[in-house]
């Protein structure tokens, strides 16, 4: 059902794509109190700006410095701030990829080597702490995906992770805080 919903909005006109509103950071932006404070200053700026009869001296001393500096200093610390969070991006998937790997080996020794009930318990105890992990990636305060409600609990529930007793000695530590 969800690779069906994303297979047809793939397949559907450029403009309907466009005005998606789930899924998208539009949501985000529209209530980000910073982007509104920015759009209006520039919108009064801009609306004094052909109001007024004269040209104000902070304008005229802003015609003989050289604005294009400014903005490749600007472009420069952008290309710089996008390759560190790529970066740190990149490095946390590898800790997940191997954290993976690690949970994979120890389930294939815990399920041989271990009584079965005892293995089980341990490859799903190792399960769902590698989806707190993820949790703990959540942006606090923001209502990201990842939170304990929208993604820990989602998985606990269609895979078994942890019974309720186990989520209830959970449940002292807050994980979206």
């Amino acid at each position: 059902s969800h690779t069906f919903h994303h297979h047809t909005q793939a397949e559907m006109p450029f403009w309907r794509i466009l005005l998606f509103w789930s899924g998208t950071c539009l949501k985000e932006i529209s209530t980000d109190m910073l982007v509104w404070l920015t759009i209006i200053i520039y919108a009064g700026i801009r609306i004094s700006a052909n109001t007024l009869d004269y040209v104000p001296e902070s304008v005229e001393l802003l015609e003989k410095t050289n604005i294009g500096v400014l903005g490749g200093f600007l472009s420069f610390f952008l290309v710089l701030f996008v390759n560190q969070t790529n970066g740190r991006f990149l490095e946390m998937y590898g800790f997940s990829k191997a954290c993976s790997g690690r949970i994979q080996d120890v389930a294939g020794v815990a399920r041989t080597q271990l009584p079965s009930e005892l293995g089980a318990r341990l490859v799903r105890h190792f399960n769902a702490a590698q989806v707190a992990g993820y949790v703990g990636l959540n942006a606090i305060g923001h209502g990201s995906p990842y939170s304990k409600a929208h993604f820990f609990d989602v998985y606990n529930e269609a895979n078994c992770l942890l019974t309720p007793e186990e989520m209830k000695e959970l449940d002292r530590h807050d994980m979206d805080d």
